[in-house]
């Protein structure tokens, strides 16, 4: 045998080979982006003009500071973006941009607690457009710590809280997958969780998010850790950890009702290893409202918040089944086309429309199968709604949030269906508007959720009364988000130059889903 030569193509082949490799990351990496949101053509913000100084709002029905009631014929003056006098009557000069609030209702800008901008900054203009002046990023990267600094020094955008990458567990090799194809932080012992959680306070984050694939022992030291930092930790139940190791937590706010009622199917079957209730749906509703007043009043004890997600958890019910339909209720002509359109060779990819759907039914089901899957869902939207329902009657402090780009919940719009589900739940349009408001803000500690002088000028005038019925949050007519003024003309713009900005980038023909 010719070694000279054997190996001279050996060496031509591993080339060939390193040469796919290369061109299949680059391939992956950008499939990757396009998955995201990061290859669909931006709306440049800066082409939108809000009025801004002074501004007076004249003969409006106003927002008691407590969110219960409306005061009538109330003016308002905005200085330098904050809220300087309430009264019936307010001099002020010429120069003043004058809002005539007749007939109309001022509340405080909404804030989402639970959203994932992933990388597409046009959801920040979704956002103020349907007056959502304020929202919390729970899956967070460098790109979104630039943003909110930018939003802070001018550039339109809601105010932004900006956590951590999600925390968790994984094996080594799918570990580092999950942390390149979806940017975890996977941390298998104590130290290098204190390390990331000084890492992540080093570089600016507002609080730290765990995940559920988080062993006990990492999840100990990231509380402590992120405690002595003053750093909030929020997140999933974790999997390998019990209700009662959470209650005596510094975890104080857990994200979905669906991570409490996935905590109680733990329960009901132990050993089973992520838990689940298939084919014993009815007697595990039964458990959960056995278990549920327990639950609330532990919930109340230990001062811990939810934050809500109801409708997407009710959405599970009707995704695997009735997609097509979904799809042509919400506004899907705003969501970024790269997250609707999705991947399909990506496991968990997002995926909204149906052939990738990230909720989709397994594929060769029998039709007893289905109908199995269909009970099964409709239980878990069920064990949902009891939750949601006994946390509200029971004084849970709930604070809504969307998870705003999972499947199909449309950033900015879908807060305004988040407050129709948890009043169906029983909230009253009172506490409806407090989740979105009050509550957050205080827990954010964020001088917003109230119109009160010295409080950041984040409002709302609506057309229609909101204590009335809660649909009346979607008559938006002015947001003002830190005394900047956008006025409908200028709201339908925003929303126009995203649009337009979503048809550029589709390769998917959405018509079908647009009635």
């Amino acid at each position: 045998m010719n070694w000279k030569k054997f190996f001279k193509w050996l060496k031509y082949i591993g080339l060939f080979f390193t040469v796919l490799l290369i061109i299949g990351g680059i391939l992956l990496h950008r499939d990757g982006m396009r998955m995201y949101g990061g290859l669909t053509d931006h709306v440049e913000y800066n082409l939108f003009k809000p009025k801004t100084g002074t501004v007076v709002i004249k003969n409006v029905h106003l927002l008691s500071q407590e969110g219960d009631s409306l005061k009538a014929n109330q003016n308002i003056l905005i200085e330098n973006g904050l809220i300087t006098s309430i009264d019936s009557i307010i001099n002020t000069s010429l120069e003043a941009i004058i809002i005539d609030g007749t007939g109309k209702y001022l509340i405080p800008g909404l804030i989402d607690t639970h959203v994932h901008l992933l990388q597409s900054p046009n959801d920040l203009l979704l956002y103020l457009a349907n007056g959502v002046t304020e929202i919390r990023e729970l899956i967070g990267e460098s790109d979104h710590l630039k943003w909110r600094d930018e939003i802070e020094n001018g550039r339109i955008g809601p105010k932004m809280h900006v956590y951590s990458p999600r925390i968790a567990s994984f094996e080594p090799i799918e570990g580092w997958f999950m942390e390149y194809s979806q940017g975890y932080a996977n941390i298998q012992n104590t130290t290098e969780a204190k390390e990331m959680v000084k890492k992540f306070h080093d570089e600016g984050y507002d609080g730290i998010k765990i995940y559920s694939q988080i062993t006990p022992e990492v999840y100990d030291a990231v509380n402590e850790t992120a405690t002595d930092l003053k750093m909030p930790v929020v997140g999933h139940i974790p999997w390998k950890l019990k209700l009662t190791d959470i209650w005596v937590s510094n975890q104080k706010n857990i994200v979905h009702f669906e991570e409490l009622m996935n905590a109680l199917s733990r329960e009901f079957k132990p050993d089973r290893e992520l838990g689940g209730f298939f084919g014993e749906e009815e007697e595990f509703l039964k458990f959960v409202q056995l278990r549920i007043t327990e639950l609330t009043r532990k919930l109340v004890e230990n001062q811990i918040l939810l934050s809500s997600t109801l409708w997407l958890n009710e959405s599970f019910a009707r995704q695997p089944f009735e997609i097509k339909q979904i799809l042509k209720e919400v506004e899907l002509e705003y969501e970024n086309p790269g997250i609707s359109e999705g991947v399909s060779y990506i496991p968990q990819a997002i995926g909204w429309l149906p052939e990738i759907n990230r909720y989709k039914l397994p594929e060769g089901l029998s039709e007893e199968k289905q109908k199995g899957y269909k009970k099964f869902w409709n239980a878990y939207a069920r064990g949902c709604q009891l939750i949601a329902s006994a946390c509200i009657k029971n004084g849970v402090k709930i604070m809504a949030g969307t998870d705003a780009n999972l499947p199909p919940v449309v950033p900015g719009f879908s807060l305004h269906d988040e407050l129709i589900s948890l009043h169906n739940a029983g909230m009253s349009n009172v506490q409806a508007l407090q989740s979105a408001t009050t509550i957050p803000a205080a827990y954010l500690k964020s001088k917003t959720g109230k119109i009160a002088l010295g409080y950041e000028a984040n409002l709302i005038l609506l057309d229609k009364n909101p204590l009335e019925n809660i649909t009346n949050t979607k008559t938006i007519n002015t947001v003002i988000k830190k005394g900047q003024v956008f006025d409908r003309d200028l709201l339908d713009s925003i929303l126009n130059g995203v649009k337009e900005a979503n048809d550029t980038s589709r390769k998917v023909d959405i018509s079908q889903f647009q009635e």
